[in-house]
């Protein structure tokens, strides 16, 4: 199947994954319908603290709140991998707003990618400052290894941050061959982690000294501003500095995950 064919047939069964706390959007990744729910990273719903999860498709209006199928996390999750292992979530979704849309189907072998190999890979880059469209990559695998007995695939496509549970696809099957979870980047993490950090710290100082007038001017509301803007520009400096590397696990584990479900259910 080529791209193009393959890109049209599946995007309307990925959906964006937006996690809020009292209504404000602190988070957010992607994910693909499935038999019976939906599948997106552990990660995205174990960053931060969140009381609802807001889920949206690309031919919706992002901007009209009537278009979010809002649910409660907690009555849905019916499987879950610890991030740092296999990274999947498996949520039971029947709302009507589903039907008609592409279900996926997971690779049937425990080895359906080869290197070399094409893939394509969709979902809403950039998190939750960033885009509401889907967007979709072309790629190919780059290696294949194991990491702690859990198989990762390398690919050379632009992975950031929003892209995370997002499917990636075998392009001679048009099925899930794993699950989009990270990105590398040309910078050093860590630093540019504790850089975001000492910024914010320094607002938090600025904001307990505001009202401390020099000269008719308040310094400290003046500084934190500055400090807010560059933490804004680290950011997203850091959000775009990849250098064209993506890893997803391998999809297998969430398969298994949605059969043994599957079957608990049905029995």
């Amino acid at each position: 199947m080529m791209p193009i064919e393959l890109i049209a047939a599946v995007r309307s069964g990925v959906a964006q994954v937006i996690v809020e706390r009292d209504r404000e959007r602190v988070g957010s990744g992607s994910a693909f319908l499935v038999d019976g729910g939906i599948i997106t990273n552990s990660h995205n719903l174990r960053k931060v603290p969140y009381d609802a999860l807001a889920i949206r498709f690309a031919d919706t209006d992002a901007a009209d709140p009537a278009n979010y199928i809002r649910i409660v996390p907690d009555d849905c999750i019916l499987a879950e991998s610890p991030e740092e292992e296999k990274d999947y979530a498996y949520l039971k979704l029947d709302e009507p707003e589903f039907s008609g849309r592409h279900v996926f189907e997971f690779c049937c072998s425990d080895k359906p990618l080869s290197v070399g190999e094409q893939v394509v890979f969709l979902g809403f880059p950039f998190g939750m400052s960033g885009m509401s469209q889907l967007t979709s990559h072309v790629g190919h695998v780059s290696s294949i290894h194991n990491q702690k007995d859990v198989e990762i695939i390398q690919i050379d496509g632009s992975v950031n941050g929003g892209n995370s549970g997002g499917p990636l696809i075998d392009l001679t099957t048009g099925q899930v061959a794993g699950i989009v979870t990270r990105a590398v980047t040309g910078l050093i993490e860590e630093q540019f982690r504790n850089l975001i950090c000492a910024l914010r710290q320094n607002q938090e100082v600025c904001k307990r000294s505001q009202g401390m007038m020099t000269m008719g001017f308040d310094l400290a509301q003046a500084i934190g501003a500055s400090y807010a803007a560059m933490e804004q520009i680290s950011r997203d400096l850091f959000r775009s500095a990849n250098v064209g590397i993506g890893y997803a696990y391998s999809a297998r584990y969430a398969r298994d995950a949605v059969a043994s479900v599957r079957q608990r259910t049905s029995t």
